[in-house]
């Protein structure tokens, strides 16, 4: 079989109960329960099999974990290693080498704090209007990017839009701290700190035999990059890799927010990338689509 499942997590954690309660994730309890309904449904394969192009059983999958957040070492890592199970794991450098925090991040954490999402938006509105932003201009934007998707309503989901893609970068920096600032007593550098991976965690994990991969350098949406900018990001990620003591040729890619083009594809390929992985729901297939590997969200599963 050339074609394998492929999961895919962000934060797991205990939640309930926590500093941070309404934070969407993967309750740890509730990873234990899916890692025993994987184990008793499929054979979980270890990623180094896929770089060595071995063929699998009818019923397998892979685990994958993205973003670097320390809860891949304090909850994840524990539970895998007693289970013996090996998975890949795909943080962006930026936030761990510079203690910074991924404004998407920042986003999840202002949504865990907010309970009035309208007031969260008109917030948005207030600071687009000093910013050159018109009434014509915001209820276009409203128009255009509030929908509701699988995973948001319409009020999150236009928020997010805005402040992860739509505006400028450097206006989307900005407006992100600003309301971050206003609703946390912390700065950016202790969340980043509580947040992510550090460099020894990663080192730490790797020597338990688990597969790190590139998740680029900066986290952005690598679509909207020029060919060169991107070949520099993914030059840094590399280095990054290497710096910790992962492989470097056959390494693996997980394209931050599932964005990717032939741009990207040529660069990968280029650059001794063996798969790289999207955000697009199904089954992956090893030899026709190395480098638009589906994966199935941590949702498609009981948990």
């Amino acid at each position: 079989m050339t074609k394998i499942t492929i999961v895919t997590y962000h934060y797991v954690r205990e939640i309930r109960g926590s500093k941070y309660p309404n934070l969407k994730g993967l309750e740890f309890d509730g990873f234990k329960r899916q890692l025993d309904f994987l184990e008793k449904n499929f054979s979980i394969v270890n990623p180094k099999n896929l770089i060595n192009h071995k063929s699998f059983k009818k019923n397998s999958c892979m685990l994958t974990f993205d973003d670097g957040f320390k809860d891949h070492i304090n909850y994840v890592l524990p539970e895998l290693k007693k289970r013996k199970i090996m998975a890949c794991f795909f943080p962006p450098a930026k936030p761990i080498l510079n203690q910074t925090v991924l404004d998407t991040h920042l986003i999840h954490f202002i949504l865990e704090k907010t309970v009035d999402f309208k007031k969260l938006n008109l917030k948005l509105f207030e600071l687009l209007k000093q910013h050159s932003y018109s009434n014509d201009d915001i209820e276009k934007f409203w128009k255009k990017y509030s929908f509701r998707n699988k995973f948001d309503n319409e009020e999150i989901s236009f928020f997010k839009r805005m402040l992860q893609k739509v505006l400028p970068l450097n206006l989307r920096n900005k407006i992100t701290k600003i309301i971050f600032e206003e609703k946390f007593d912390k700065s950016i550098g202790d969340l980043s700190k509580e947040l992510y991976l550090n460099k020894k965690d990663l080192i730490q994990m790797l020597n338990e035999g688990m597969i790190i991969g590139s998740h680029s350098y900066n986290h952005f949406w690598l679509d909207t990059l020029s060919k060169e900018e991107q070949s520099e990001d993914l030059d840094l990620s590399i280095n990054f890799l290497k710096d910790l003591g992962a492989i470097t040729k056959d390494w693996m890619m997980c394209y931050p927010f599932g964005a990717y083009n032939n741009d990207t594809i040529d660069l990968l390929k280029s650059k001794k990338c063996s798969f790289a992985f999207t955000t697009n729901s199904g089954l992956a297939d090893l030899t026709n689509d190395p480098y638009k590997l589906k994966r199935k969200d941590t949702t498609e599963f009981p948990h």
